[in-house]
């Protein structure tokens, strides 16, 4: 009777302890535990690259294509990583760009733009001036950025016969740089700023 009495006992007050495991699971167990709608998830996702990268299109058949699979998290996943797949193979040719005013330009400018392979000593004024006239933006993705996170390239490469004019230059985020710039598909993914953004949107 004193094995039964113990094994009564160990029983209880295992019970006792998995009661509320079982009843806050979800608390519990929330790093790995995810239910509830992607309705909001996909609303901010579509808001946040429209609003943020409004020359790329994406397609979201993807959001039809996890709709059988039942983790929540990762189903937001699945569907963040092909957007960001869809950013970086995102077809963008660079061709020529506005010209900026003549009464902006000053004497040396020509001169200037052609002179040689290396940058002009007037490189950061010309970077500032394609910067206002694209008003702010990357030309890839259409993304706002600030002066000192702007990047460049050129319609024409320099190595080709390109020059420092304004019609050639190109104003670039980070995000687009790298892309325009990888060797290795698989790592600069994994960098874009755009994957951290993404993933917060998992987490939350």
């Amino acid at each position: 009777m004193k094995l039964d009495y113990n094994f009564i006992l160990y029983s209880s007050l295992l019970i006792a302890c998995l009661i509320p495991l079982y009843i806050y699971r979800q608390k519990v167990f929330a790093f790995a535990y995810k239910t509830g709608s992607l309705e909001f998830f996909i609303k901010d996702l579509k808001q946040h690259m429209q609003r943020n990268h409004p020359k790329i299109t994406f397609d979201y058949s993807i959001i039809e294509k996890t709709k059988n699979e039942k983790d929540i998290r990762i189903r937001e996943t699945l569907i963040v990583e092909d957007i960001i797949n869809q950013f970086y193979y995102h077809k963008y040719e660079k061709n020529t760009q506005k010209a900026i005013p003549r009464e902006k330009l000053w004497s040396t400018y020509e001169e200037k733009s052609f002179s040689n392979p290396k940058s002009p000593n007037d490189w950061k004024e010309r970077r500032e001036l394609a910067w206002i006239r694209d008003e702010n933006k990357c030309n890839r993705c259409g993304t706002k950025i600030k002066i000192d996170d702007v990047f460049t390239t050129f319609a024409k490469d320099i190595s080709k016969g390109g020059g420092y004019n304004f019609e050639n230059i190109i104003i670039l985020c980070s995000d687009c740089n790298k892309v325009l710039n990888a060797k290795n598909p698989k790592s600069s993914i994994a960098s874009l700023y755009l994957n951290d953004t993404l993933m917060k949107y998992v987490e939350g």
